[in-house]
């Protein structure tokens, strides 16, 4: 026990014995003589004020009571009155503390949970009582009445005055007293005793701990400096043999200061020959808290009042599982040689690669390379046999109330905050036949194929979205206007109920085109056919701009078709969610005129871009926001959602692109050009007639297009790869060649003369196969 632990977070007076009692494992008994040794010394008064001021600020550990995380669901949980819980947070933008009684929690799926509380804010009664101390003083808060912090787009109870909207995360619990000890307040302030609120600690109190709580979350970890890393050692330790396992912590470990801890706290536990650890790791997709998204941390729950704590950070592939792994490592690597160790974890994955890998990398060494964190692994069957050591694995559950996972589970959110990730050197390991590092850098420690095939995957999606065409997507997906998860299912969808149906063929073709702005514009066929087009690219519409993708939507003349479609759109959703609605079915019509996709068209005001974003066959989150204000499920949002895009995109099509070709065919017919022109192109024209075609044709940079002669859809064609040195290595390196046949004549045929030919006046490095 440490001074932060029986002292106010305001580091000003010395905690109640009640208080500090709740944090010990043994809960009984009367007043310890220590407790009354230190506040006849170092307090001033009756209050526990201490005599002495703490030279610098201590930033507590994270054990502040919080309000459980709902589970995810897309339903909003509305907090009954008789359960609505006191909270607090720090608002940075205020540098104070903001009180509140919790109304809603959202915790919808892929989001990060938030909640909405009613404000209430502290009043000052120290100017007009017989208190004069800030401990003293009662800490009375009353409802806000209205300011600037007001969320005015909540759905739920509308009778509070004020609600704020804060990250679930960011709340800390306070206890209000209950209405006798309001009754009993005195002298009682100029308040109805039930519009005020009486909180247990003092302003001063809270105000720290919601501080102290925020900057552990920005980063602020000082767990280090008080953690007990080397309690006293026994005087009969023999040390003139040097412990085996520092020299295997300087070996796996590849930073000094990483390396110091762990050695420190195995010359502290080389006296014990029995040990017991609880491991957790700590995983954050969301990358809400500054820091790694994965930590991980342990501590030794057998060691009578001097259990060790530790906790550091990962990068690169993160899981939850590998954030347990790493902490199964550290606490294996400080045990003494022939311990007998036992490690509880709440990960049932941890556990069954640890058996899986004991028994893999003995038989099949391929099949060894294939496990997630093979590089963690190996390194754990190192040091069991390097040190001789007898371990057990015990699954334990979950925030079951136990005290030390629960240590170790604040150690772990606390490792995500160190500044120094934790990683291994893996050349010297006897199981590692082979480890390919991506870019020199990131090793590979899980199955080759699968690695490469995902890094591949975000590799091309990300040249895809950075190809300047592509700016208006990339700039949306930056501003959350587009809901991926949905799209991707809307690409997908088959609103035609035949798989082989023609017609859903076309619907799939319309779809790629519009989300990848491929639409056959004429900047386009003027690209791809300039024997043809012969650069006359004018709108066929307004005939004052090139016709791009962007322009087909943005092009003044088509306004009134497109604000038309929407008003139909709207309409047909008005109806649909009217018949569909599950709640506040009276307002649906509202919803939908005043959302950015719709409002605009009813007002005949500028195109919004999230109505941009529905014409290129993109799902926007704005859309999906108006159907979740209705509907109570995501499974019952998906299940209409789709068929209304597959509508809507007919609409468009017939209503916007149709009345587009129709003038197209005729400009078409007057150029003297037929549907055959375009699909016999090569057979009309020579290669050497394309050729200088192509020669001749000016790079058209104004058009949003500046490399549009050197990209190939990557997600169409696979001759993209040509110019990426490194990925015939990565195939070479990691695939089976006889199962590459197909592949290799389709590289032959990109690679041919005929075809690099056509290519050298760009002077691009060709690889040869």
């Amino acid at each position: 026990m440490f001074l932060d632990h029986i002292i106010t977070k305001d580091h000003a007076f010395l905690e109640d014995y009640n208080d500090i009692k709740k944090h010990l494992v043994h809960k009984g008994g009367k007043i310890p003589r220590w407790y009354a040794f230190l506040k006849d010394n170092i307090t001033i008064n009756l209050q526990g004020r201490l005599m002495f001021d703490l030279e610098q600020p201590i930033i507590q550990n994270p054990t502040a009571p919080r309000p459980p995380i709902p589970p995810v669901d897309a339903d909003t949980l509305h907090h009954p009155k008789r359960s609505q819980q006191w909270v607090a947070c720090w608002a940075p933008h205020l540098s104070d503390i903001v009180y509140g009684k919790l109304l809603s929690t959202n915790n919808f799926p892929n989001c990060s949970p938030v909640s909405y509380m009613e404000h209430w804010v502290y009043k000052d009664i120290s100017a007009s009582s017989l208190y004069t101390t800030p401990r003293s003083t009662p800490n009375i808060i009353i409802r806000c009445h209205g300011c600037a912090q007001h969320f005015s787009y909540y759905v739920g109870d509308m009778r509070p005055k004020c609600i704020i909207q804060v990250k679930h995360k960011d709340l800390i619990l306070v206890e209000a007293l209950q209405k006798k000890k309001r009754e009993e307040l005195y002298p009682r302030p100029n308040i109805p005793i039930n519009s005020f609120q009486l909180l247990k600690y003092s302003h001063p109190n809270y105000r720290l701990l919601a501080f102290n709580d925020h900057l552990i979350q920005k980063g602020y970890n000082s767990t280090i400096n008080f953690r007990p890393i080397n309690p006293p050692v026994q005087d009969s330790l023999d040390v003139s043999h040097p412990l085996r396992n520092l020299e295997l912590i300087r070996k796996l470990f590849d930073d000094v200061a990483i390396i110091e801890d762990l050695q420190g706290i195995a010359v502290t536990l080389a006296r014990f020959s029995d040990l017991e650890f609880f491991t957790d790791g700590s995983y954050d997709s969301t990358h809400a808290m500054a820091g790694f998204s994965m930590g991980y941390g342990w501590t030794t729950s057998n060691l009578y009042m001097c259990n060790i704590t530790y906790n550091g950070s990962l990068k690169f592939f993160p899981s939850s599982t590998k954030a347990e792994t790493m902490a199964i490592l550290t606490a294996l690597v400080v045990c003494p040689e022939f311990g007998i160790i036992t490690i509880h974890t709440d990960s049932q994955a941890a556990i069954d690669s640890f058996h899986k890998s004991k028994n893999l990398h003995t038989i099949s060494p391929r099949r060894f390379n294939k496990i997630n964190n093979n590089i963690l692994w190996s390194s754990i069957h190192l040091i069991i046999q390097t040190l001789s050591l007898k371990v057990k694995l015990s699954k334990v559950k979950a925030h079951s109330g136990n005290q030390f996972n629960d240590i170790a589970d604040i150690q772990a959110k606390l490792g995500r905050t160190q500044p120094i990730p934790t990683t291994i050197i893996h050349d010297h390991l006897p199981n590692q036949t082979i480890t390919l590092n991506w870019n020199n850098e990131i090793p590979l420690d899980k199955d080759v194929r699968k690695c490469v095939g995902t890094i591949l995957d975000y590799r091309r999606l990300d040249n895809h979205l950075n190809h300047p065409s592509l700016a208006t997507v990339r700039d949306s997906t930056r501003k959350l206007l587009i809901n991926w998860t949905l799209s991707s299912q809307w690409f997908n969808f088959n609103g035609r109920n035949d798989s082989t149906s023609s017609l859903h063929t076309k619907d799939v073709k319309w779809k790629i085109r519009c989300s990848t702005l491929t639409l056959p514009t004429l900047d386009i066929m003027n690209r791809n056919f300039p024997l043809l087009i012969k650069d006359r690219t004018q709108c066929l519409l307004c005939e004052n701009h090139v016709e791009t993708n962007n322009h087909l939507w943005e092009c003044p003349d088509n306004y009134e078709s497109i604000k038309l479609c929407f008003m139909q759109m709207g309409d047909n959703l008005i109806k649909l969610l009217n018949s569909q609605a599950d709640r506040l079915s009276l307002v649906v019509s509202d919803s939908i005129k005043y959302s950015p996709t719709f409002k605009w068209a009813y007002r005949s005001d500028p195109i919004h871009p999230v109505a941009i974003l529905l014409l290129k066959s993109y799902i926007s989150n704005d859309l999906v926001g108006i159907f979740r204000s209705h509907i109570n499920t995501m499974k019952q949002i998906v299940k209409l959602i789709l068929p209304y895009m597959h509508e809507c995109s007919i609409l468009i099509k017939l209503n916007i692109w149709k009345k587009r070709n129709q003038k197209w065919k005729l400009l078409r017919n007057a150029w003297g050009i037929t549907k055959k022109s375009f699909t016999k192109y090569r057979e009309i024209f020579s290669r050497n007639q394309r050729a200088a075609a192509t020669f001749n044709r000016p790079i058209v940079i104004d058009n949003n297009r500046d490399l549009e002669r050197g990209y190939i859809n990557p997600f169409n064609d696979f001759r993209n790869f040509k110019l990426d040195k490194d990925f015939l290595f990565i195939l070479f390196s990691s695939s089976n060649f006889l199962h590459s046949g197909s592949f290799f004549s389709h590289l032959d045929e990109v690679f041919s003369f005929n075809n690099v030919i056509n290519y050298n006046y760009l002077n691009l490095p060709i690889y040869n196969v």
